[in-house]
C-alpha cells in the first residue's frame, strides 16, 4: 500500500496493528459463532462448485479480500493521520488561549 506522504516504516506498524486487530476480534467470543456460521455456509457452498467453479470463486474471493484489506488498512492510517492531524490543531487553539479560559476554566462568573 501507498499512502502518499507516509514513510514505509509507518505503513509497517499500521500493517503489524491492522493484523494483531484482525486476529483479536477473529479469535473474540462474540465472533466465533458468526465466523462458524459463515464456515459452514461456505461447505455448503462449496460442494455445490464444480472443480472449475471452484477455482474461479477462490480467486475471486483472493482478489474481493485483498482489495478490502487494502482499502481498510488505508482507512486505518488516515484515520490515525487525520485524529493526529485534529490533536495537533486542538493543541495549537489551546495554546493560544488565555490561561484563564483554557479547559473550560474562566475568571468569568457567569460562565
Amino acid at each position: 500500500m501507498s499512502v502518499d506522504g507516509v514513510p514505509p516504516w509507518l505503513i509497517k506498524a499500521f500493517r503489524n496493528r491492522v493484523d494483531d486487530l484482525g486476529q483479536r476480534m477473529n479469535s473474540h467470543p462474540r465472533n466465533k459463532k458468526a465466523w462458524k456460521q459463515a464456515s459452514v455456509l461456505f461447505e455448503l457452498l462449496q460442494k455445490t462448485f464444480s472443480g472449475e467453479q471452484r477455482q474461479m470463486f477462490s480467486e475471486w474471493e483472493d482478489h474481493l479480500a485483498l482489495q478490502e484489506s487494502i482499502e481498510k488498512e488505508e482507512m486505518y492510517v488516515r484515520g490515525f493521520l487525520d485524529g493526529f492531524h485534529m490533536y495537533a490543531c486542538l493543541d495549537e487553539l489551546i495554546g493560544q488561549m488565555p490561561i484563564s479560559e483554557r479547559f473550560g476554566k474562566s475568571d468569568n462568573p457567569h460562565n
